[in-house]
């Protein structure tokens, strides 16, 4: 039956009305951004380079100043983990809260990202935990996130595929500078407070004293009188050029280290733990090979 011309008028104007509504991207529907959720900003960083703004990325500790060892979840926390399609930790008892968040708010829509898993065949024999700092793992917890991404939203999966390529070129960079600096400094001898940059002094060649003190500071055991007598002979009679120390922790062992490395003009160097709010992943370690190159360098002109 042929439509009158009202009823005609009124489909015109419709189709019309839904043209320019088309036109103008108001009232289209759009995928969601794939909600993501990272123990650490670290992880963040990694997940937003790879998603781009087709994921929305929630970084539970996203702050240098908070102590991840000591870290308490909130009720807020609990429910941005149980909403996140992707959750990505450390592992290896660095984040153990987030696995409990994650058991208590099961989901089989959920993906859980595990450096220490992808990156298994990286980590280190004595189990530093601070894998984070070798970009080879960081590497596979990339193509993690962009294989899960291509598989849940697929009409972006070139972009995923693009930013994964961009990452590594970052990534390539950072080894470069590694190289760059190892050349320089073959063998450095180093110290350090903590095993926090454990993996890039091993990127580096630097073999670092002091193991017995810094995993005891790690996990907040009192050092062994003898062993922290060792870990200053070694800083007072110039057995090491470099100094590491976390900066987010500050203890009065490790704080009169500093000092005593201070006294002996041996070079120093604070490293975080966490990515800063708005640093990407590759910025933030080059940030810390520009303030060993630095500490070293100010050392040198003495």
């Amino acid at each position: 039956m042929p439509l009158r011309r009202p009823a005609l008028n009124r489909l015109c104007t419709g189709l019309a009305w839904l043209l320019a509504l088309a036109l103008s991207g108001v009232g289209v529907a759009h995928a969601a951004p794939v909600p993501v959720v990272a123990a650490e900003s670290t992880y963040g960083a990694i997940a937003q380079a790879i998603g781009g703004p087709y994921v929305r990325v929630d970084s539970i500790l996203r702050s240098p100043d908070v102590d991840p060892h000591t870290f308490e979840a909130t009720p807020a926390t609990a429910r941005t983990v149980a909403q996140a399609r992707i959750a990505l930790l450390n592992g290896l008892g660095y984040d153990e809260w987030m696995r409990k968040l994650l058991a208590a708010a099961p989901s089989a829509r959920r993906d859980v990202v595990v450096a220490a898993d992808v990156g298994r065949a990286w980590v280190m024999a004595d189990g530093n935990p601070h894998i984070f700092y070798d970009t080879r793992v960081a590497d596979a917890v990339a193509t993690r996130v962009a294989a899960l991404l291509q598989r849940d939203d697929p009409a972006h999966a070139a972009d995923f595929a693009r930013n994964l390529r961009d990452f590594r070129a970052a990534l390539a960079a950072v080894d470069a500078r590694v190289a760059q600096l190892r050349r320089a400094h073959p063998g450095l001898a180093v110290a350090a407070t903590e095993p926090v940059f454990g993996y890039m002094l091993r990127a580096l060649g630097w073999p670092s004293a002091g193991q017995r003190f810094q995993f005891d500071v790690m996990n907040g055991t009192e050092p062994p009188p003898a062993v922290v007598a060792r870990f200053e002979d070694e800083l007072r009679h110039r057995r090491v050029v470099l100094l590491v120390y976390n900066r987010q922790v500050s203890e009065p062992v490790t704080q009169r280290m500093r000092e005593i490395a201070a006294h002996a003009s041996i070079a120093r160097v604070g490293v975080d733990e966490i990515a800063p709010p708005g640093v990407g992943y590759a910025a933030w370690l080059q940030r810390s090979l520009d303030a060993v190159d630095a500490a070293l360098r100010g050392v040198a002109l003495r």
